[in-house]
C-alpha cells in the first residue's frame, strides 16, 4: 500500500472515531446509585439521580476541535493528581523557604478558594437547569454531579441535619476521593488531610443551595493512613462545637480534638473586607486629623499675628520700665504659643509623610553662632557658661537642609539651657567618616542640668512626653520638640542618642551626614535683604481681619510704603480697576472670593502682572506651591514679624524701571540739567497720565494720539520705552486705548516717578 493510501485510510479512521464519539454516550453500565444517603433524604436524591444521569448521557467528544461537551456544556478533563499531590508538591517546592507547613497552607488555601468558587457556579447552573427552589432539592444534585464528574462518591451519614439555619450540619465520607487516591497510588503518606478541593467544591455547592455561609473540614483522610476520608460541614462559627461533640461521642477526650485551620473563602473574604474598611477608615481619620490641625493652625495663627505684630510695633515706642516688662511677657508668651503651633504642624506633616529634606548650601559654624545669639539673653539671665567648639573640617561648604538642621540643634540646645540652672552648656562639633565627597558631622550638646534617669531616657523622645510631670509644671513645654528632632534626624539618615544621670546633666549626640558642596559656592550670603525703604511704593493689603490689616499697614507705613487696605477679593478687584499698586499682599482665607480666585482674576481679567505675596495662617505642606501655581510670586505665613515682611517684599518688589544712561549721555553728565529734567518729569507726568485717561474715556482719538506722542518722548529720556513703548505706539496708531494698556502705562509711570523722586543730587552726579 502506498504512503498516500495509508494516510487516506488513517484520515478515514479518524473521521469514523470522531463520528462515533459525537453520538450520544451510552448510559452507565450499572444502575447502582451514585450517592449514599439516609432514608429520609432518599426521595430527593433519587429524583436528582435521574436528572443528572440524563444530563451526563448526552456527551460528545471532538478531538479535532479540542472539545468535550455534555448536554451542550463544554467540560475540561484534568489529570486528577495535577490538582492534588502534584500541585501541592510544586507549591511546597516553590515556597520551600517558608517551611513545609506554611507552603502546604498556601497551596491548600488556593485550592479551597478556586474549588469553592467552582462549586458555587456549578450549583447556580444546575439549579436553573433543574428548575428547583427548595434547599434540599438544590443540594441533592451536588453529590450526584460530584460522582459523575469523577470527584468522589458521597456517603452522607444519618446524623446529618441540612437545614437552612445555624443548625445546618453535614457529616459525610468520600470513599473514593480523587485527591486522596492520588497520594495512595503514589505510595506517599501525607501529614495533613489532602481532600481540599472536595471540601471547597461541596461547601460552595451547599452554600449556594441554602444561602448560608458554610465551611467543610476533613477530619480524617486516607492519604494520612485513615480508613475513611470524612468531613464535617456547618456554618464556620459552629465547626468547633461539632468537632467537640463528635470527639465525645467516640469516647475521645475533648482536649485531644485539634482546632482545625479552616480555609474558608467566606471567612477570608470577610477578613479582607474588614481590613479594607479599616484601611479606608484609617485614611479618612488621617485626612480628618490633618484638616483639623490645618484649620486649628489657621484659627490660632490669625489672632497671634495681631498679638505679635502689635507687640513688635509697641516695642518701638517709648515705654516705662514696668510697661516694657509687661510687653516682654506678652512677646515671650506669644512666641512660645507660636512654637507649639509649629511643633504640632510639623508632627502632622511627619505623619502625612509630607516633610521633605532640601539639599542646599549651608554653613554649620554660621548656623551654630546664630543659635548662640538667639539664646544669649537666656544664657546671660541664668549666668551660665556657654562654650562652642567647631572642627575646622566643618567650616567648608556643605549641602543640607539648613532650616531642619537648625530646628534640630536649636531644640536640643535650648532644652539644655532651659533645664540648666548652674554651670553651663558645652557644644562641640567634629567631623568623622570624612571623604572627598561627604562627611558625618557629630554634634555633642552637654549640660550640667537636672539630668534624666535611665528609666525615663527612652520616653523623652516620645510625643507629648517629658521625663517627669513635675518638670512640665516647672519648666513648661509640650513635650514635642525631641520627638520631632528624632524623626527629622532619621529622615536625614542620621542618629540621635542620649547619655544622662539625674543631677549630673545630660549629653545629646546627634550624627548627621552631609555632602560636600562645590568650593565656589558661598552659603554665607544671605538669601535676601530688607528694602532700604518703601518711599514711592504703593502696596495693597487684602485682609479681612481688621486688626491684622491695620497692623500690616502700620508696619508698611513706618517703613515709607504707601499702604491701602480692602477686606475681600471682590473689593481688591474693584480697587485695582481704578487704582494702581506696585505690590499686593493677598490673604488666602478671605470671605467670598478667596485669595486664589482673586489672584487668577487679577492675572486673567485685569491682565496685571503686579507682584502678589500670599499671606496665610494655613501654613500646611504644599501651600506655598499651591500659591505659586495660582499665579502668586511669594509666600509669607502668619504670624510674621516686621523684618520678615520687609524681607519678602524686598525680594518681590518690581525691578527699577527708570534708566538714566541715555539722559547722562545726552547731557554729558550735566547733573544740574538732569535734575531739572527729572523735576519736570515728576511734575508733568501725572498731568499727562490724567489727560491720557480722560481722552480715552471720552473717545477723543486725536487728543489720545497727541498725548501718547508726547509721553513717548519723555519715556525715551528715562529708559521707559522698553516697558511701555509698545503700548504708547499702539495708542498712536489706533487712537484707542484698552483698560489693560492704560493700567500698565500708569503703573510704570508712577513707579518711575517714585524712583526719580528719591534720587539725590549726588546720585545724579555719579557715573552710571
Amino acid at each position: 500500500m502506498k504512503a498516500t493510501d495509508q494516510i487516506a485510510a488513517l484520515k478515514n479512521r479518524i473521521r469514523e472515531l470522531e463520528a462515533a464519539a459525537s453520538d450520544p454516550h451510552p448510559q452507565p453500565a450499572s444502575d447502582a446509585p451514585s450517592v449514599k444517603v439516609p432514608a429520609a433524604f432518599d426521595p430527593y436524591f433519587r429524583a436528582a439521580e435521574q436528572t443528572v444521569k440524563t444530563y451526563f448521557s448526552d456527551i460528545r467528544m471532538r478531538p479535532s476541535e479540542g472539545t468535550i461537551e455534555i448536554s451542550g456544556e463544554r467540560y475540561v478533563l484534568v489529570r486528577a493528581s495535577a490538582f492534588s499531590k502534584d500541585f501541592l508538591d510544586s507549591i511546597r517546592h516553590l515556597y520551600a523557604d517558608r517551611g513545609q507547613s506554611e507552603a502546604f497552607g498556601i497551596g491548600r488555601d488556593f485550592l479551597f478558594d478556586i474549588s469553592h468558587a467552582i462549586g458555587i457556579n456549578d450549583a447556580k447552573a444546575f439549579h436553573a437547569k433543574m428548575n428547583v427552589t427548595d434547599p434540599l432539592s438544590r443540594l441533592s444534585a451536588g453529590p450526584v454531579h460530584f460522582a459523575y464528574t469523577g470527584w468522589a462518591f458521597v456517603d452522607i451519614l444519618p446524623d446529618s441535619t441540612p437545614t437552612p439555619d445555624d443548625r445546618y450540619f453535614l457529616h459525610y465520607h468520600h470513599p473514593f476521593s480523587f485527591e486522596a487516591d492520588a497520594w495512595v497510588r503514589a505510595g506517599v503518606q501525607s501529614d495533613a488531610p489532602v481532600c481540599i478541593m472536595s471540601a471547597g467544591y461541596s461547601t460552595g455547592w451547599c452554600q449556594e443551595s441554602f444561602g448560608l455561609p458554610l465551611t467543610a473540614v476533613e477530619v480524617s483522610c486516607r492519604a494520612k493512613g485513615d480508613a475513611q476520608c470524612t468531613f464535617v460541614m456547618s456554618p464556620p462559627h459552629k465547626i468547633n462545637e461539632h468537632l467537640q461533640r463528635l470527639a465525645q461521642e467516640k469516647g475521645m477526650p475533648a482536649t485531644s480534638v485539634i482546632t482545625p485551620d479552616i480555609p474558608t473563602f467566606f471567612l477570608r473574604k470577610t477578613i479582607e473586607e474588614q481590613l479594607e474598611k479599616a484601611r479606608v477608615m484609617a485614611e479618612e481619620s488621617s485626612r480628618t486629623k490633618s484638616e483639623f490641625v490645618a484649620n486649628m493652625s489657621h484659627e490660632l495663627r490669625t489672632p497671634l499675628t495681631a498679638i505679635l505684630g502689635f507687640t513688635e510695633l509697641l516695642k518701638k515706642t517709648r515705654l516705662s520700665a514696668r510697661q516694657n516688662e509687661y510687653l516682654e511677657a506678652i512677646s515671650t508668651s506669644g512666641s512660645n504659643l507660636l512654637a507649639t503651633i509649629n511643633d504640632i504642624m510639623d508632627l502632622s506633616k511627619l505623619d502625612a509623610g509630607k516633610i521633605s529634606v532640601a539639599a542646599a548650601p549651608l554653613n554649620i559654624p554660621q548656623m551654630l553662632h546664630a543659635i548662640g545669639l538667639m539664646l544669649d539673653p537666656k544664657v546671660r539671665s541664668k549666668d551660665l557658661q556657654y562654650t562652642l567648639t567647631i572642627d575646622e573640617a566643618l567650616a567648608q561648604p556643605l549641602l543640607g537642609d539648613s532650616m531642619r538642621v537648625s530646628q534640630i540643634l536649636l531644640n536640643i540646645i535650648s532644652n539644655a539651657v532651659k533645664f540648666t540652672e548652674k554651670g553651663g552648656v558645652t557644644i562641640s562639633c567634629t567631623a568623622e567618616a570624612d571623604t572627598s565627597h561627604s562627611l558625618r558631622a557629630v554634634f555633642r550638646i552637654r549640660d550640667t542640668g537636672i539630668g534624666i534617669s535611665a528609666a525615663k531616657q527612652a520616653s523623652v523622645f516620645e510625643r507629648f512626653t517629658q521625663a517627669d510631670t513635675a518638670i512640665s509644671r516647672k519648666y513648661g513645654g509640650s513635650g514635642l520638640g525631641l520627638a520631632i528632632a528624632r524623626e527629622l534626624v532619621q529622615i536625614m539618615g542620621g542618629s540621635i542618642t542620649l547619655e544622662s544621670k539625674p543631677g549630673k546633666g545630660s549629653e545629646f549626640i546627634v550624627k548627621l551626614p552631609f555632602v560636600k558642596a562645590a568650593a565656589h559656592e558661598d552659603p554665607s550670603q544671605p538669601e535676601a535683604t530688607a528694602a532700604a525703604g518703601g518711599a514711592g511704593c504703593r502696596v495693597l493689603v487684602v485682609e479681612d481681619n481688621v486688626l491684622n490689616q491695620k497692623m500690616t499697614r502700620l508696619m508698611l507705613e513706618n517703613n515709607g510704603y504707601t499702604a491701602f487696605g480692602v477686606n475681600s477679593g471682590t473689593k481688591a478687584l474693584a480697587w485695582l480697576r481704578k487704582n494702581t499698586a506696585d505690590l499686593i499682599l493677598m490673604d488666602i482665607q478671605i470671605p467670598g472670593m478667596d485669595g486664589y480666585a482673586a489672584t487668577r482674576k487679577i492675572r486673567g481679567e485685569l491682565g496685571l502682572q503686579t507682584p502678589i505675596i500670599a499671606i496665610t495662617a494655613h501654613a500646611f505642606s504644599g501651600e506655598k506651591e499651591k500659591c505659586i501655581a495660582a499665579g502668586m510670586n511669594g509666600y509669607l505665613s502668619k504670624p510674621f514679624r516686621e523684618s520678615e515682611l520687609l524681607t519678602v517684599i524686598a525680594g518681590n518688589r518690581p525691578a527699577a524701571v527708570a534708566d538714566l544712561r541715555f539722559l547722562r549721555e545726552q547731557t554729558r553728565h550735566n547733573a544740574a540739567f538732569m535734575q531739572e529734567m527729572v523735576s519736570t518729569f515728576v511734575q508733568q507726568a501725572p498731568k499727562d497720565l490724567k489727560a491720557l485717561e480722560k481722552a480715552a474715556a471720552s473717545g477723543n482719538g486725536e487728543q489720545l494720539y497727541k498725548i501718547a506722542h508726547t509721553m513717548s518722548t519723555s519715556a525715551g529720556f528715562f529708559g521707559l520705552a522698553e516697558h511701555i513703548g509698545a503700548e504708547l505706539r499702539t495708542l498712536q496708531q489706533t487712537r484707542k486705548a484698552e483698560p489693560a494698556q492704560l493700567q500698565k502705562i500708569r503703573r510704570v509711570i508712577e513707579q518711575a516717578i517714585a524712583e526719580l523722586a528719591e534720587l539725590t543730587p549726588s546720585a545724579l552726579s555719579s557715573a552710571s
